[in-house]
């Protein structure tokens, strides 16, 4: 006859229900509570002390089921028969005649045998084991997570720590997206003067003052710092024979003191007191040449000594609008009433070379695009007049115009010339190559534009921002989209294909906020520096990209 009672769960049974509690519970927990799954050594060591506890807690329930069973097959007496109930205590001679008729039934073990009790006594320790081989393991795990866990966390917090020196990237393979960078300083919205590729080097200035930066290592191999209660205010838009210009000024006061930089070492050359309202508009080096546009006139000194080697003053009734030089020709734009002129001078006597009248009836502002071959870009008052970019020969002769607003979008000029960003342009060969936006507020197109005619030759549409351009060593042109740390697409110059797109992979949340606004694309051997001219949030000064 069978027994109305169910047998005890066994081994297997018991470690499935427990793992399942304990699966259940760090799912439902973790995404509910905590927002996310856990994973790797937490989501093991969370299932495993919790399938320990449910293994336990069924053990416990499985031994006590079994030892009250035990009791009952054994002939434990009934409540009956203990003492103070009525018919009082069975007699010893009734216990004994009870006990031989249920062994006649088989219902009761003979104890007189050797051996373990069989059935539910065995089966019951089985459960406590298995639970305390759960309990085993997730102590096991827990303190391979703890070791684990204690080396991560020390990564993080080097990855964290603000202002660490940077370091040079090892290995080969895998290197990282961000190789070095630079921590921002001054204030919101304090605005750089200006950059320099130096090869392996890569000079910024800074409104503390101009510093040197290794391409490989971010480290600052020499630096001019401001003198105190001074900042940089100008610095030349390149160098010539191994020598730049830079400038400091007071605050409020005119930008009045320059200075002959070596960029070898950083080395100071010289230092002049600029007289009146010091600098009014640009600085340039051309050759051995340093050329300053002052108050009174456009003033020329030796690079090296500092020696003057030629002035000319301003015409009567006008203002420079801008200047740049190379080693044998200094461009000079002027604005003289409602006219605006362009004047080609001998960079190294300051002899007049030839002028030419620009097309403006109105106030307008200008900058210099290139000076060989000789292209400035012009952008007047009046509505009607002229808004373009304009190529001249080498006499001075117009050749193309290519209007800064029109079919391909706003272009993207230095200065404030237009209604575009000023992103700086970059003349290769007999092409003009600009940033443009069109249809919405921000460039996302690469233009080139015929320096002959004016005619378009090839664009190309980024798939997102397109913060600046650059000359790569290779001839292609860089262009910097603001995705991610930062992507670097190179085209080719002649057509505008795509010849490589440079997109690092990185964590975005950690690495947000690398990009500010009017950055500085420069190439460096193995990749590229990135200079944030404006600091708006958390951005670094400087970051290299691999």
């Amino acid at each position: 006859m069978k027994s109305g009672r169910t047998a005890p769960p066994g081994p297997a049974a018991v470690l499935l229900s427990g793992a399942a509690f304990g699966a259940a519970a760090v799912f439902l927990g973790a995404g509910v509570l905590a927002g996310s799954w856990p994973r790797g050594w937490a989501a093991l060591v969370c299932a495993l002390v919790l399938a320990a506890l449910g293994a336990t807690v069924l053990a416990v329930r499985s031994r006590s089921r079994s030892q009250g069973r035990s009791r009952t097959a054994h002939g434990a007496p009934p409540a009956a028969d203990t003492p103070g109930r009525a018919g009082g205590p069975a007699s010893a001679s009734a216990k004994a005649r009870s006990a031989a008729d249920l062994a006649k039934k088989g219902s009761v073990p003979d104890l007189t045998k050797t051996g373990s009790v069989p059935g539910p006594a065995r089966t019951g320790r089985l459960p406590l084991v298995s639970a305390a081989a759960l309990w085993a393991l997730a102590l096991l795990a827990s303190g391979l997570w703890a070791v684990g866990s204690g080396d991560d966390e020390d990564d993080e917090r080097a990855e964290a720590r603000p202002g660490a020196r940077p370091t040079a990237t090892t290995g080969l393979d895998p290197r990282p997206a961000v190789a070095w960078q630079v921590p921002g300083v001054g204030q919101k919205f304090d605005e750089a003067i200006g950059a320099w590729g130096l090869g392996s080097t890569v000079a910024q200035g800074r409104v503390d003052g101009l510093f040197a930066y290794d391409g490989a290592t971010g480290a600052v191999r020499w630096s001019v710092p401001a003198p105190a209660r001074q900042a940089s205010c100008a610095m030349s838009p390149g160098t010539g024979e191994g020598i730049g210009l830079l400038a400091f000024s007071r605050h409020e006061q005119p930008c009045a003191a320059l200075l002959a930089v070596r960029t070898a070492d950083g080395e100071v050359l010289w230092r002049r007191d600029l007289p009146d309202d010091g600098l009014t508009g640009d600085l340039a080096v051309g050759g051995a040449t340093a050329v300053s546009t002052e108050e009174k006139a456009l003033r020329a000194q030796s690079t090296a000594t500092g020696k003057q080697s030629w002035q000319r003053p301003h015409g009567k009734g006008c203002a420079p609008l801008a200047m740049d030089a190379d080693a044998t020709r200094t461009l000079l734009v002027e604005q003289c009433g409602e006219r605006a002129r362009l004047l080609a001078l001998d960079t190294r006597t300051g002899a007049e070379r030839w002028v030419r009248d620009l097309p403006v009836e109105s106030e307008a502002s200008a900058s210099v695009v290139s000076v060989s071959p000789v292209v400035v870009a012009v952008d007047e008052a009046d509505q009607r007049g002229t808004h373009a970019v304009l190529a001249f020969d080498e006499r001075g002769n117009p050749r193309g115009s290519v209007p800064l607003a029109g079919p391909e979008g706003i272009l993207s000029v230095r200065g404030d010339i237009g209604d575009g960003d000023s992103a700086r342009p970059l003349v290769l060969g007999d092409l003009l190559i600009t940033l443009s936006e069109r249809g919405g507020l921000v460039p996302d197109i690469v233009v080139a534009h015929s320096l002959a005619d004016g005619r378009k030759v090839w664009s190309h549409r980024a798939e997102h921002q397109t913060m600046a351009l650059t000359a790569e060593p290779d001839g292609t042109v860089g262009v910097l989209e603001n995705e991610g740390v930062g992507h670097v697409l190179l085209l080719d110059s002649a057509t505008g294909k795509v010849r490589a797109r440079i997109a690092p992979e990185t964590d975005t949340d950690a690495d947000a906020d690398m990009i500010s606004i009017r950055p500085e694309l420069v190439p460096v051997k193995g990749g590229h520096v990135v200079l944030n001219q404006i600091l708006m949030h958390a951005e670094p000064a400087a970051f290299a990209l691999r």
